[in-house]
């Protein structure tokens, strides 16, 4: 009977080991320079690679004929290690061995020198599932071993690790494997295998295996199975129970026109091609991720989707897209909750078109806040007398006087100008920070206080320039430069905050009853816990 392939692929070498090319080059360049620690520690999610490099480490350790840093695979130490089967080298999994009786047993063998190699190498993994009494024995142990010993420990959980052990290793992060190195490794595997494949597939079983490349090849092997001999991208998708992306994109057109019943025939759908609610849900996000970055970013984007993600953008503005993709993922995390997936799933995207605005909310609210413009009638005009409303004529207010509507000539104009005008965001950050300098030839000139030089972005700068330009000149080009910036509207905002607080600690000393608190129970006013009220 054949091995699994993540078994019969497990890498033996540091070279065949990938995706890890940081703890790689630590740990070779370690034993090419012979400072080798006496303990290691590493972390990191499933399948990337913790216990495998400490098998290889202990063959690196015991092997009679390394190559620069790799074990050459072939002497009695290496085949043995492979084998499970060398003496010296002794694993302990501490998610089934977590009581202080089998460490202090563990320990005791440390004593001894080797039998067969030149070290003795105890693995521990799952290290945090040990018990505090388990640690607290192995820890004199971990500090000062014999000179013949080498601890390597793995764990999915550092946080649980006291840090009293921690302090006596060397650590290691080791991180999620990309997708794409998880795909090429399929690739290389599925050519010396024989096996035919589909690169969709390949790439779909990539990002389900969520950076562990040993969930991938157990994915592979379960895709081969599913596939009598071949990896095709229909029975991968059959397996995993995902959607085509078209399909959710027909799923969101549904939601932003609000067709409730299509909505519900799609979901039966799903449910017909057994595809998992979850899974449409993450890809939901996804697409919603990709839609935000559509309208602020369309480059790069394959061009057979560029006009169904217009469409989609058209219908939605980027405020409701982000809504939508916070109700998919918080919807992605109760789905457990519901009654049952489908349930949860029909919730989710009925809450997104209950919260989405009708279709012609936008432009009717447009027009409620769009002041009418109405023409006065004289007193004695007919349209005037009986039951009609006498019109008066409205004096236009700064939005509709046109260009040079507020003039900025001074710092204290312009600061009158930010507290009445910018609003909020980014912008009223830099304006509130920046002071004014001169306004000539039509250019608007601020200086900006060095210690706020990361507000001096294009979109901030640009969006304060669309508001002066609305309204003290259409044509007003804004220049901010870095320099003194002492005077400003938030300096000011914070003086008056300082003599509020001032006034209000003096009223609060001055108080009858706080000073009966004082004098009888010997309290004391606590300045820093006083706070003004608007």
């Amino acid at each position: 009977m054949s091995l699994a392939l993540a078994r019969k692929w497990r890498p033996k070498t540091f070279t065949e080991l990938v995706g890890q090319d940081h703890v790689v080059t630590a740990l070779t360049n370690a034993l090419i320079q012979g400072r080798v620690h006496h303990a290691w520690l590493f972390t990191g999610t499933r399948g990337v690679g913790k216990t495998t490099l400490a098998r290889i480490i202990a063959k690196a350790l015991n092997c009679s004929a390394l190559n620069n840093a790799d074990p050459c695979g072939k002497c009695d130490s290496c085949l043995l290690i492979d084998e499970g089967r060398f003496v010296d080298v002794i694993e302990l999994d501490a998610a089934s061995n977590t009581q202080v009786d089998n460490m202090r047993d563990l320990l005791e063998t440390a004593t001894y020198r080797p039998t067969v190699g030149e070290f003795k190498i105890f693995i521990i993994d799952e290290v945090h599932m040990l018990s505090r009494s388990a640690f607290n024995a192995m820890l004199k142990t971990l500090e000062e071993p014999p000179e013949h010993v080498k601890f390597v420990l793995a764990t999915t959980d550092p946080q649980k690790v006291p840090i009293t052990v921690l302090s006596r290793c060397l650590q290691f992060n080791l991180k999620p494997i990309p997708v794409p190195v998880i795909e090429e490794q399929m690739k290389k595997i599925l050519g010396e295998e024989g096996v035919d494949f589909d690169l969709s597939g390949l790439e779909l079983l990539s990002q389900y295996a969520k950076g562990s490349l040993r969930d991938g090849l157990s994915l592979l092997d379960q895709a081969i199975a599913q596939g009598d001999g071949k990896v095709e991208v229909n029975s991968v998708k059959s397996m995993l129970g995902v959607v085509d992306e078209s399909l959710v994109r027909a799923l969101l057109e549904l939601v932003i026109d609000k067709k409730a019943n299509e909505l519900v025939q799609l979901i039966d759908e799903i449910e017909r091609l057994g595809a998992s609610f979850a899974f449409v849900l993450d890809e939901m996000a996804t697409l919603l991720q990709k839609l935000s970055l559509f309208s602020f970013a369309p480059q790069g984007l394959n061009e057979d989707l560029i006009d169904a993600y217009q469409q989609l953008t058209s219908r939605a503005d980027a405020e409701h897209i982000q809504l939508l993709y916070q109700i998919a993922t918080i919807g992605k995390r109760d789905l457990p909750l519901a009654p049952t997936d489908k349930v949860g799933f029909t919730m989710v995207l009925l809450r997104m078109m209950a919260f989405l605005p009708s279709r012609h909310s936008s432009s009717e609210s447009k027009s409620l806040k769009t002041p009418v413009k109405e023409k006065s009638v004289p007193a004695d005009s007919p349209k005037a007398t009986g039951s009609s409303k006498v019109v008066r004529k409205r004096k236009p207010d700064d939005s509709e006087k046109g260009p040079g509507k507020i003039d900025l000539k001074t710092n204290s104009e312009w600061k009158s100008f930010v507290s009445a005008k910018v609003s909020s965001g980014m912008a009223k950050m830099l304006a509130e920070n920046s002071e004014f300098q001169d306004y000539i030839n039509g250019t608007l000139k601020l200086s900006l206080a060095p210690e706020h030089k990361h507000l001096l972005e294009d979109r901030y700068r640009n969006k304060l320039q669309d508001l002066i330009r609305q309204y003290v000149d259409k044509a007003c080009r804004l220049e901010i430069k870095v320099g003194a910036g002492g005077d400003t509207l938030l300096v000011d905002q914070m003086v008056d905050s300082k003599k509020q607080l001032d006034q209000t600690t003096r009223d609060l000393e001055n108080d009858p009853f706080v000073k009966s608190l004082k004098e009888d129970l010997g309290g004391t006013l606590v300045s820093g816990s006083i706070r003004t009220t608007k």
